[in-house]
């Protein structure tokens, strides 16, 4: 049994206390080691062509900001079910159509997703729909970097499709507006 984690050998609690604290900095450096904590949300909209709307965020906890984001791709994998008609992207940033897939490059640090930030304004247009693209395996699954594609490892994660309000939850918002609205013009106050 090593001793340097037994509280009964030779180094004691002592031994103890000295591995927790290197276990903690271990820990630590590995944290900070993390860059960039990319997530993302989609949005689907239209009636054909579609339009699909993306906002990318970088964790709180990043040690470093988001520069790129190679969207529905790992490498030797594209994930949408078909290509892109266009892709647009917001001040600072390019898109650019890869096979079944878009890149997203800012086109200066200046523009990079900081730590603790979201953008919006990224996003392309695409002949198949919303269901069509949810029902893709791993057609959200994306790299982010921490300046232009291929600065550094990469971190991947996945875009997660904004959830739409079931039409259920939006008749009864419409009949609580209306019952609300009937009781103001009655006079009817709490």
């Amino acid at each position: 049994m090593n001793q340097l984690f037994c509280t009964s050998g030779p180094l004691g609690r002592t031994g103890s206390i000295a591995s927790g604290i290197l276990l903690g900095l271990m820990i630590a450096a590995q944290t900070h080691a993390q860059g960039d904590l990319p997530s993302g949300t989609i949005s689907g909209s239209g009636s054909g062509p579609y339009t699909y709307d993306l906002t990318f965020s970088d964790a709180a906890a990043a040690t470093g900001p988001i520069g790129s984001v190679w969207y529905a791709w790992i490498p030797g994998s594209f994930y949408l079910p078909a290509s892109p008609t266009s892709a647009f992207a917001p001040a600072g940033w390019t898109a650019n159509i890869v096979s079944d897939s878009v890149q997203f490059v800012a086109s200066s640090p200046a523009f990079d997703i900081a730590p603790g930030q979201n953008l919006s304004g990224f996003g392309y247009d695409a002949n198949f729909s919303p269901s069509t693209l949810a029902a893709t395996p791993n057609s959200g699954v994306s790299v982010a970097y921490s300046a232009g594609l291929f600065s550094d490892a990469g971190q991947t994660f996945t875009v997660l499709a904004v959830p739409e309000p079931s039409p259920s939850l939006l008749l009864a918002a419409g009949a609580a507006a209306l019952y609300w609205v009937s009781r103001r013009r009655n006079g009817v106050t709490r």
